[in-house]
């Protein structure tokens, strides 16, 4: 493209834009909508993950052994659970550590405590295993019981199945919730830009009268697109990256319990993407619109 067809497409694409401002505007609050429901969106998934991969490391393996178990045999046992296949970690609680905090939480001395107790400890050794992959639970568990020295296992009999599949649908409902603000946003995008395109038919027409290429045609409105998409995703961005802080700080000070994605890098790479977004939906969107009329 010569200097001077480089000066007339920028000049033709800023007369477009003052020749339909209300249309030019539309197609800014079109392309801000739909980044700002699919920025939303992308950040509800990364939280619901999140709080999945929560629940899920908070479900561990609580293993009591014999009361006939040595000190010398209960780390033998750890070595060995440790060895095991998909075994991420084993803590090891001592009898005389489960009543100590058992003290803690009843608020009483550890020696009032035995004597209340009768003068024996009733708390047996235990073994506080997690599996690397919260699926392998229950088969994880399985096999520790049949160890030489474990009494019985307890993992959460019941609720571990649940709870996996309350995470699963969770993960699945983020993913439905990012797609389908996505396909809306695409939606909107094509029909605004259609309609813009559509408004300019017969200047499209009396250029190819005149003889200009497909591409001299198609150079002003793509980068008209694309400054339009630019807008749209900066203000969309914007509002996004606003939103998602006051999101954070009202999270923290009134639902301490949830946990909630802060992550820095997360967060550039959203509002990066909807300004990236906006301006590769602005182009291509007219870009494909314009087909239509070129083929004609």
């Amino acid at each position: 493209m010569t200097l001077n067809s480089t000066r007339y497409v920028l000049r033709e694409t800023a007369h477009s834009m003052k020749r339909n401002p209300w249309l030019s505007i539309a197609s800014v609050l079109t392309v801000m909508v739909s980044l700002v429901i699919l920025g939303f969106s992308v950040f509800f998934l990364a939280n619901a993950s999140n709080m999945a991969k929560s629940f899920e490391s908070q479900l561990e393996i609580a293993t009591f052994l014999q009361s006939s178990v040595t000190p010398a045999q209960v780390q033998a046992l750890q070595s060995q659970i440790q060895g095991m296949p998909g075994v991420a970690s084993v803590t090891v609680v001592t009898k005389d550590q489960a009543l100590i905090d058992f003290g803690k939480t009843m608020g009483g001395a550890q020696s009032n405590l035995v004597t209340d107790l009768g003068g024996t400890n009733p708390f047996p050794d235990k073994l506080t295993v997690k599996a690397t992959d919260p699926q392998n639970v229950k088969a994880l568990a399985d096999e520790v019981s049949t160890l030489t020295g474990v009494d019985k296992v307890r993992y959460g009999q019941g609720y571990v199945d649940k709870l996996l599949k309350f995470t699963q649908w969770l993960r699945w409902i983020g993913l439905g919730v990012v797609a389908a603000f996505a396909i809306a946003a695409i939606v909107l995008i094509s029909i605004n830009v259609k309609m813009n395109v559509f408004s300019r038919r017969r200047e499209i027409q009396i250029m190819k009268l005149v003889g200009a290429s497909n591409s001299f045609i198609r150079w002003p409105f793509l980068i008209e697109g694309l400054a339009l998409g630019l807008v749209g995703g900066a203000l969309a961005s914007s509002i996004v990256g606003v939103g998602y802080n006051w999101i954070i700080n009202y999270v923290q000070s009134t639902l301490t319990f949830l946990p909630v994605v802060q992550n820095i890098i997360l967060f550039r790479q959203v509002t990066g993407g909807l300004l990236l977004a906006g301006m590769a939906m602005g182009a291509v969107g007219s870009g494909l619109s314009l087909q239509k009329f070129l083929r004609a």
